[in-house]
């Protein structure tokens, strides 16, 4: 995967702008870089927080040769090699919420969204946008988000260099990146969970609760979440995970 990293003082969204470049034909490993997003954002619309100068905002064009099916595999891989390199960069142990969230010391650090574009012809896949949010430098949170957020230089009391935290981040996806089509970065992304073997709440507006307990028992080859409810075993393929910790 050939690099071009892109480098922009402000987009509204790193994830929109390569979206536009990968229609009109951009090359895989693509990168766009951003100082500062005005319209982050995270899984289902919401927003992403992203203040100026202290996170990575990045989007990687990837044109994987591989089903729609297994497409949704790209988000778990891409945990698995953040969290690598997050680990390195700190020198601190990483975790992996499923599907997209990277947490140190039990605090969300980074944020990952994968978008697909869909050959109409075909049906097939087209291109994978891959964003990646990471918090790096020593930071101040809103009141809503400090109990439950984080950044890399503030867990590991010393600052962390943006620049080779994107570089480690590229190095650790070129070398999953080709495991997409087998799976074998399943392995390291279970042995990561913050989930498995653990009681979670599952978020679920059928419900009249609004959310269900469960249990966290494995993670299968697409990718998705086998919890255990009630005494039977369900497959979740995507929607709200949130973790109680014991």
């Amino acid at each position: 995967m050939n690099r071009k990293k892109l480098y922009f003082e402000e987009l509204d969204s790193t994830n929109s702008y390569l979206k536009e470049l990968a229609a009109k034909g951009a090359q895989e490993g693509t990168v766009i870089i951003a100082n500062r997003q005005s319209a982050g954002r995270g899984r289902l619309g919401r927003s992403f927080f992203s203040p100026e100068e202290k996170g990575i905002y990045m989007s990687i064009l990837l044109r994987p040769d591989i089903s729609l099916e297994r497409a949704v595999l790209i988000t778990s891989m891409a945990a698995v090699a953040v969290a690598e390199a997050i680990e390195q960069v700190s020198g601190i142990e990483t975790k992996i919420k499923w599907v997209n969230d990277i947490f140190l010391n039990k605090k969300k650090v980074c944020g990952i969204l994968t978008e697909a574009g869909i050959d109409a012809e075909t049906g097939t896949l087209d291109y994978a946008v891959l964003g990646i949010g990471v918090n790096v430098g020593k930071m101040v949170f809103p009141e809503e988000l400090k109990n439950i957020a984080t950044s890399v230089s503030n867990e590991c009391g010393f600052e962390v260099s943006k620049e080779t935290l994107i570089d480690k981040i590229l190095e650790q996806l070129e070398k999953w990146y080709p495991t997409i089509a087998d799976g074998s970065f399943l392995e390291e992304s279970k042995k990561r969970s913050v989930l498995l073997g653990n009681d979670i709440r599952v978020i679920d507006e059928t419900v009249p609760e609004g959310f269900y307990h469960a249990k966290a028992v494995d993670i299968n080859e697409l990718g998705n979440l086998i919890i255990e409810r009630e005494g039977k075993l369900q497959v979740l393929n995507s929607g709200e995970v949130s973790i109680r910790f014991e």
